[in-house]
């Protein structure tokens, strides 16, 4: 008898902390929702970091560099405590996702993820506020960043860190004559580039230089807000991938650009927080309606 009381009030407690576990969580608990693109019928794997609350919620499209080795999910994560959803991608033939890598590729990813984003259905699902989506990028990601918000007038604003742009200078970054980085040499390591090579990143980026160069597109940003941070190397060179770019965009109507140099490596390895920091006031300063 004494052993049943035992076990009757254990299971007592056990319901009671579930009750305030769940009452802690709220109705509506931050979650991951695991997701696949379709893009060009390849499926690309993703998911979506969803914020605490019923929403919706300002949301970015967080892109990842070549060949994404790191990821910011750091970054991610304190987004999402400071009540934004992030969604997170690999493009098509990155690290598992079907079908070929090309730059080219990724950037009509990028475009067929805010597409998935920001439709009916999906965005009330994920609670994602269609009207505050932004773009944010790392090295090729902060490319894709630029060519994300440029391409689609929907996107609220980006940020682009340490971010290259592929067609630069009209050469591209592969076949630049001042680059430091063996560029071409790298692409044949990329294992997780599938259908990848160095010969193909210089092949495209020689024949779509002109296409690939942001500069060429910057006056579609129509006074949108676009952050540039840069980073004290010379992985992407700031004279020719940044300094360029940021003119180009400061130059158009109505123009909301900004640019903060920090002093670290490529990825920003020792300045996380100051990284952090740094994005998520321009996001909340900028792209949230509700701040």
């Amino acid at each position: 008898m004494k052993y049943y009381i035992q076990f009757i009030l254990m299971c007592i407690m056990l319901i009671i902390a579930s009750v305030v576990d769940a009452k802690s969580k709220g109705a509506y608990p931050a979650s991951t929702a695991e997701l696949t693109f379709n893009s060009y019928n390849k499926r690309m794997s993703g998911f979506v970091y969803i914020a605490e609350g019923k929403g919706p919620h300002p949301t970015v499209l967080l892109l990842h560099g070549y060949p994404g080795n790191e990821k910011n999910l750091d970054v991610a994560q304190v987004l999402r405590q400071k009540g934004w959803n992030v969604a997170f991608f690999h493009y098509r033939g990155a690290w598992g996702s079907e079908g070929d890598f090309s730059f080219r590729h990724a950037e009509q990813d990028v475009q067929v993820v805010l597409q998935y984003l920001s439709q009916d259905g999906h965005a009330e699902n994920l609670r994602i506020d269609k009207e505050l989506i932004s773009t944010v990028g790392h090295s090729m990601g902060g490319h894709m960043a630029i060519a994300g918000i440029l391409d689609n007038q929907l996107v609220k604003c980006s940020v682009a860190w340490d971010g290259a742009n592929l067609g630069a200078n009209g050469v591209g970054f592969v076949n630049d004559p001042d680059t430091k980085i063996p560029w071409q040499a790298y692409g044949d390591t990329l294992f997780m580039l599938n259908g990848w090579s160095g010969t193909k990143a210089k092949e495209e980026t020689q024949k779509y230089a002109k296409e690939l160069d942001l500069i060429r597109r910057a006056k579609q940003i129509n006074g949108r807000a676009v952050m540039l941070v840069g980073a004290n190397t010379s992985v992407i060179p700031y004279e020719l991938h940044i300094a360029p770019l940021l003119a180009a965009l400061k130059e158009t109507k109505d123009s909301k650009i900004s640019f903060k140099l920090i002093d670290d490596d490529h990825s920003f390895n020792s300045t996380r927080a100051e990284l952090i920091e740094t994005t998520v006031n321009f996001l909340n300063n900028n792209c949230n309606a509700n701040e």
